[in-house]
């Protein structure tokens, strides 16, 4: 029973330096979730700017897409038309 009775006195004198232990670590660990918050925020704010990057340079690819399908199309029409303007050209010049 001795064995017992000191164990817990041990305990109860023990008890405050644990608990200041804990107060002391407490305000360590209110900063490090703070840091970690304001890491945290900082990302979000990354991946939310670099999303707008992405969606702007996605539209001007767009963009860029269907200017290049038009001038391709043109291009294509016009050629089409220099080949019947040759083909009337040189019937024209066949001899009758």
């Amino acid at each position: 029973m001795n064995h017992r009775a000191v164990a817990v006195c041990l305990l109860v004198l023990v008890s405050p330096f644990a608990m200041a232990g804990q107060r002391a670590t407490a305000p360590a660990r209110a900063e490090d979730a703070q840091a970690a918050r304001a890491r945290l925020d900082a990302t979000h704010r990354e991946v939310t700017a670099q999303d707008a990057s992405v969606k702007q340079l996605k539209a001007r690819v767009d963009t860029l897409e269907s200017n290049s399908d038009a001038a391709a199309k043109a291009l294509a029409e016009r050629d089409r038309k220099i080949a019947e303007l040759e083909k009337q050209l040189a019937a024209e010049q066949r001899p009758r």
